[in-house]
């Protein structure tokens, strides 16, 4: 019951700081932009090409949701298809609604758990999951780098610092994951830790323990990774849904400016200008890294888009497509596997 009342409390504090970072990014964006243009070019929008960025946000949803899916199926307290989707689905409004994106994770650990996964099972799952997300994205957004490198430097030369941090980290946290995962030295690092701690006389017990517990936890956790993958087929079924995930959520502002009424002359650019605001702004401390991304999006387009209007109004309507919807869709997810968990329960 307490852990249940936290947990409302947590996710009420979330929400409120969320609408408040959007509310000040509302008003900044409308004070620094003319927004009758900004209507104007709303009014005049194509409603089948923004139709279609629906569409491809909700296949992306799909996607992203089947990926988690699969993985979790192949082990051995794996749960239905329909829970487990919509535990998936509760990642786009906690990401959405915490700092750093961070939420979505946990929640989804503490309901494979609430459903029947054991601790380890859940924690490989997950890990597993964003290994693979994050290793994909880091894989194409190299590419695009070295593809459109000198474009992009030409674009925003001034911002290229951005760039190179945002690069960092995705690489840093990827390769932590991949020690965490695999590296059977890891437990030991950890036992060492524990241990050094444990020569302080009043943390002596408390670290004793919590070397077993951690220790056990671990080795479980990695033995699960390591299973999971060391499968080919879920590895190479996971990595395909993962690539035509990215293709087609980056994909949605070409239609956005479509709708716009501006000709997207390379497609592929565009794909890549648009994972590069949000990869490399993942680092900004507000829900969903709001601001940043929404910043990124318009620096690195207005530079090529000569009106900054129209750049606006996409990125508004990109943002309304793809962070929103899902955050409201996820929402009705998290309502549904919470009545579920608790009928479970009981």
């Amino acid at each position: 019951m307490n852990e249940e009342r936290s947990s409302k409390k947590k996710l009420i504090a979330n929400i409120i700081f969320f609408l408040i970072v959007i509310i000040v990014l509302g008003v900044i964006i409308f004070n620094i932009n003319d927004i009758n243009e900004i209507i104007n070019h709303t009014k005049t929008a194509k409603i089948g090409y923004l139709i279609i960025a629906v569409v491809l946000v909700l296949i992306h949803m799909t996607l992203t949701n089947l990926s988690l899916y699969a993985i979790q199926s192949k082990v051995e307290n794996s749960l239905p298809f329909w829970p487990t989707m919509h535990i998936a689905n509760t990642e786009h409004l906690f990401n959405a609604i915490t700092p750093f994106s961070s939420g979505g994770q946990p929640i989804q650990a503490y309901y494979l758990i609430k459903n029947g996964l054991s601790g380890d099972e859940s924690m490989s799952v997950l890990v597993v999951n964003f290994i693979v997300y994050q290793f994909i994205l880091t894989i194409f957004s190299t590419t695009g780098l070295i593809i459109y490198f000198s474009r992009i430097y030409e674009t925003i030369s001034q911002y290229a610092f951005i760039i190179v941090v945002g690069f960092v980290i995705n690489t840093i946290i990827l390769v932590g994951l991949i020690l965490v995962a695999t590296v059977d030295g890891f437990k030991r690092l950890l036992r060492g830790f524990f241990r050094l701690l444990g020569k302080i006389k009043f943390l002596n017990k408390p670290m004793t323990k919590l070397e077993e517990k951690t220790f056990t936890f671990v080795e479980r956790f990695q033995k699960g990774a390591k299973y999971l993958l060391s499968n080919k087929k879920i590895l190479f079924d996971i990595i395909l849904l993962r690539v035509i995930d990215l293709i087609v959520f980056y994909s949605i502002p070409v239609f956005i400016f479509s709708a716009l009424h501006v000709e997207v002359a390379d497609v592929w650019f565009v794909i890549f200008m648009t994972a590069f605001s949000c990869t490399f702004m993942l680092w900004v401390p507000t829900p969903g890294a709001s601001g940043g991304v929404e910043w990124a999006f318009t620096m690195l387009f207005v530079e090529v888009i000569a009106n900054s209007s129209v750049v606006v109004t996409t990125m508004l309507f990109w943002r309304g497509i793809t962070y929103f919807l899902p955050l409201i869709l996820g929402f009705f997810s998290y309502l549904i596997i919470r009545r579920r968990s608790e009928t479970v329960c009981e």
